[in-house]
């Protein structure tokens, strides 16, 4: 088997590489994946070039991989006719996209690094300064409250006037 050079592919490709081609002449179950691991071709690398061709050109490069197979069911059928609805199996390219998801690709937003690096120090500062104040607040001593004080306001009688002495009236 070839050694891959790409890095290692998710999930993308399991439609198309457990696809069934159909039984082989000793009626196991055939896939993509166990079709080209039997010529000793790497099979998510293959998949991965064959998403990167256009429809037709993928169409008969797997069609020519399935005739090359030895002990295949594909023998007294066209491996075109095979190849064909499995290729529609695999993900499509944005070259390949449809016309409106091409659309929204083109309008996915602009990444701004120095915006976010700004705004990324700025929250750093907040979170720093509000839990320093909190670490603060904690660390204090609590205050004592002072209770109230407990007599009422004495007046000092000397200055008032009493009752007995009446209104003053100024003398002419």
């Amino acid at each position: 088997m070839s050694a891959v050079t790409t890095p290692r592919l998710g999930c993308e490709f399991d439609r198309f590489l457990y696809a069934s081609v159909g039984d082989d002449n000793n009626g196991m179950p055939l896939t993509v994946l166990s079709a080209l691991a039997r010529m000793d071709v790497d099979p998510w690398e293959e998949a991965s070039k064959l998403t990167e061709l256009p429809q037709e050109s993928a169409a008969m490069q797997l069609a020519s991989l399935l005739g090359a197979l030895r002990n295949a069911p594909v023998a007294g059928l066209d491996p075109a006719r095979i190849a064909a609805p499995l290729i529609a199996l695999l993900p499509c390219p944005r070259d390949r996209a449809p016309p409106m998801l091409k659309a929204f690709a083109q309008a996915a937003p602009t990444k701004h690094p120095a915006a976010v690096s700004t705004l990324l120090t700025v929250l750093t500062y907040v979170i720093f300064m509000l839990l320093s104040q909190w670490l603060m607040g904690s660390l204090q001593a609590p205050r004592q409250i002072q209770p109230p004080p407990t007599s009422a306001p004495t007046i000092d009688s000397s200055s008032a006037p009493t009752a007995s002495e009446g209104p003053q009236t100024a003398v002419k």
